[in-house]
């Protein structure tokens, strides 16, 4: 059975095999895992990034990285257009990344994983939600996704990842995919 739990710290060494499997090998670091979970804590002590976990393997299935207002200042790549946002950066939530083991795919646990997160920020009161995704994405599915739960499109930001240290599964070593900036209004 899979079920969905906060991403803790004690999750930090298995995300990190998942993220590696899923996206490439090196996407995030172990640091970068426990500076990501840290950031997903809010002030008022509420966690906003979720997990899919396999409850009789404990193998995790998918990961909701989401990061509170105040708590983040830049995705994984360094290109942001805050003058194009109807909100500040600091009013402002943010979808770090979303990753879905493939056999999950396709059975709603990235709209079930954006509830859990959505639910955290309207309780903080955020204003908006901005988010990166993956324009090269098998059959436009992030771009498909993030329009689906209401996100409009800022921008484009060609070869976003390129300063990545990573192997990207599309492409290799360095990354050139584009990223699309996309904003959900909340207010």
């Amino acid at each position: 059975m899979i079920i969905i739990k906060e991403f803790l710290a004690a999750d930090i060494e298995s995300v990190k095999v998942f993220t590696d499997k899923v996206v490439g090998h090196g996407y995030y670091s172990i640091d970068e895992l426990t500076e990501y979970q840290k950031k997903s804590i809010a002030n008022t002590n509420e966690n906003c990034s979720f997990i899919l976990v396999d409850d009789t393997t404990q193998e995790v299935k998918g990961l909701r990285l989401a990061l509170p207002p105040g708590n983040w200042t830049q995705g994984k790549g360094a290109k942001l257009r805050v003058d194009l946002w109807p909100t500040k950066l600091f009013e402002t939530a943010y979808f770090q990344s979303l990753f879905i083991s493939p056999e999950l795919q396709g059975q709603g646990w990235g709209p079930k994983l954006a509830a859990e997160s959505l639910k955290i920020f309207n309780k903080l009161g955020a204003k908006a939600v901005v988010a990166h995704c993956w324009k090269e994405s098998p059959d436009n599915t992030s771009y498909k996704y993030l329009s689906n739960l209401g996100f409009k499109k800022i921008i484009e930001h060609p070869n976003y990842w390129i300063n990545v240290d990573y192997t990207c599964v599309l492409d290799g070593k360095p990354c050139k995919c584009t990223a699309i900036e996309m904003l959900l209004n909340l207010r």
